[in-house]
C-alpha cells in the first residue's frame, strides 16, 4: 500500500511539474509575440523602421502558441467540440460516445503527427532557412511534438472515461 502511495505521489509531483512547464512556456510565448509585436509597430510608426524578419518570427511563435495551447485545452478538456450524442444518449451511451470519439481523435491526431514528421524530414532536406540561419524545420518540430501531445492526452481521456466506466460497472 505504501508503494502505491508512493508511486501516485511521484507520479502527481511529476505531472505537476509538466504542467508547470507547459504553463510556463505558453506564457513565455505569448508574452513574446505581444512585446515583439508591439516592438515592431513602434519602430514602422515612430522610426521608419523595423526588423526585417521578425514577421516570419512572429508567425512562427504564432504557430507554436497556438499549437501547444490547443495540445493544453485538449488536456484539460477544454477544446471545442461538436458531439450530438451526448445530447441524445445517456449513461452508458453517453459514456460509449466519449470513448469512441477519444479514440477516433487519438487515431486523428497520431497520424497526424505521423505526417507532420513527414513534413519535418522533408524541410530538414530541402534545407531552407527561415531567418538568422535558423534551419526552417527547426521551427516546425513543434507540428509532430504538439500533434504527439494530443495523442497522447487523447489516448489518456481514454483511459481515464474506460477505468471510470468500469468502475461504475462493478457491483
Amino acid at each position: 500500500m505504501i508503494m502505491n502511495t508512493s508511486a501516485e505521489s511521484t507520479r502527481r509531483n511529476l505531472a505537476a511539474m509538466a504542467d508547470g512547464l507547459e504553463k510556463g512556456i505558453l506564457i513565455f510565448l505569448l508574452v513574446f509575440l505581444l512585446g515583439f509585436a508591439l516592438l515592431q509597430i513602434v519602430l514602422r510608426n515612430f522610426f521608419a523602421m523595423g526588423i526585417v524578419w521578425g514577421e516570419t518570427l512572429l508567425r512562427h511563435v504564432l504557430l507554436w502558441s497556438s499549437l501547444l495551447g490547443m495540445a493544453r485545452a485538449i488536456g484539460e478538456r477544454k477544446y471545442i467540440a461538436i458531439e450530438l450524442f451526448p445530447l441524445i444518449l445517456s449513461g452508458k451511451g453517453r459514456m460509449a460516445s466519449r470513448l469512441a470519439c477519444d479514440v477516433f481523435s487519438c487515431l486523428v491526431a497520431a497520424m497526424l503527427c505521423v505526417a507532420s514528421w513527414s513534413f519535418v524530414q522533408t524541410e530538414r532536406l530541402v534545407g531552407g532557412m527561415a531567418f538568422l540561419d535558423v534551419p526552417v524545420w527547426w521551427l516546425v518540430t513543434v507540428f509532430p511534438v504538439a500533434f504527439a501531445i494530443m495523442a497522447l492526452r487523447f489516448a489518456c481521456h481514454f483511459m481515464g472515461s474506460l477505468f471510470s466506466f468500469s468502475k461504475r460497472e462493478s457491483p
